[in-house]
C-alpha cells in the first residue's frame, strides 16, 4: 500500500469496513463522551476517514455548532462527503494534521484517532493541536500500542514474526504508550488516559477480521516475508477460526487534554 494514510478508492472502501464493525462504532462513542460536545460547539475532526465521526458528532452539536472533518485521502473524503451530505453542519476539508487548514483558537474541541501514530513528527501536530484549540478547550487523542496485541495462534513464532514485520507499516507503532510527554511538551494538559480494549473471538465481519485482511496484505509486500508466509499466518487464523477458537485483544490509548485558559 505504501503510505498507510494514502488510499485509492478500493482501500478506501475496505477502510470504511472497519469503521463499521462494532467496535469501532464503540470506541468512536468512547471518543465522544471523554470529549463531551455541546449543542453549539465548533469541533475539528483530525483524519476523519470515511466520515463516521464528523457526522455523529454533527449530531451532538447540532445546527448551532459546526464539524470541520479534515483528512489527506481525497478518496477517504469522498466518502465523508456522502455520509456528512444530510448535515450542514460539517464541513470537510483535505489536509494534513500537522498543516491543519483552520485558525488559531478557532475549535473548542477536537478528536485524532490513530492519526498520529502515522506521522513522522508526531510533535508538529500536537503543536497544530495546540495551536487551533480556543484556551479551555479540549481534545481526545487516541492512539495505539501495537505491543498490546494478544491474538491466538496455532504458530505463536511465525505471529510472532508477522506481527514484527507489521510494526513497519506506522513511523511510531507504540506511541499509544508513550504519548504524554509528547502532549504535554506540545502545551497540552492531559486530564486523563483512558485504554480501549477491542476483543474479538470471531471473524465473522469483526474489526480482527479486517485488519487480519490488512495485515496479510502489507505482510505480502513485506521484503523481508513475502506472500507465502502472509498467507499460512492467514490460514492459520481461518482455521482456528473454523474451531471456535479466536482469540484477538487489541488495546488503544484515548488521552483527554486541554489547552490552558
Amino acid at each position: 500500500m505504501g503510505d498507510t494514510l494514502d488510499y485509492d478508492e478500493a482501500e478506501a472502501r475496505q477502510e470504511e469496513a472497519i469503521y463499521r464493525t462494532p467496535a469501532a462504532a464503540a470506541r468512536r462513542e468512547r471518543v465522544r463522551d471523554l470529549l463531551a460536545p455541546e449543542p453549539g460547539d465548533t469541533v475539528l475532526s483530525v483524519g476523519c476517514g470515511p466520515g463516521f465521526e464528523p457526522a455523529e458528532i454533527g449530531w451532538a452539536v447540532g445546527n448551532e455548532g459546526h464539524v470541520h472533518g479534515i483528512d489527506r485521502s481525497e478518496p477517504m473524503l469522498e466518502l465523508a462527503r456522502e455520509r456528512c451530505a444530510p448535515l450542514p453542519q460539517v464541513t470537510l476539508s483535505q489536509g494534513d494534521a500537522d498543516g491543519l487548514p483552520v485558525a488559531d483558537e478557532s475549535v473548542d474541541g477536537a478528536v485524532a484517532v490513530q492519526v498520529f501514530e502515522y506521522l513522522e513528527t508526531v510533535a508538529s501536530a500536537v503543536s497544530e493541536l495546540n495551536r487551533v484549540l480556543q484556551p479551555g478547550g479540549s481534545a481526545v487523542v487516541c492512539d495505539a500500542d501495537f505491543a498490546s496485541l494478544v491474538w491466538r495462534s496455532p504458530d505463536p513464532e511465525r505471529m510472532a514474526h508477522v506481527l514484527d514485520a507489521f510494526d513497519d507499516h506506522c513511523p511510531h507503532p507504540r506511541l499509544g504508550s508513550r504519548l504524554a510527554p509528547v502532549l504535554r511538551e506540545g502545551g497540552l494538559a492531559v486530564n486523563q488516559v483512558e485504554p480501549n480494549a477491542i476483543v474479538n473471538t470471531s471473524l465473522d465481519d469483526t474489526f480482527a477480521a479486517h485488519l487480519m485482511a490488512f495485515i496479510e496484505d502489507y505482510v505480502a509486500e513485506h521484503e523481508v516475508l513475502g506472500p507465502t508466509a502472509a498467507q499460512a499466518w492467514a490460514d492459520d487464523l481461518r482455521e482456528q477460526a473454523a474451531h471456535g477458537e479466536t482469540f484477538f485483544s487489541f488495546t488503544q490509548y484515548c488521552y483527554l487534554v486541554h489547552k490552558p485558559a
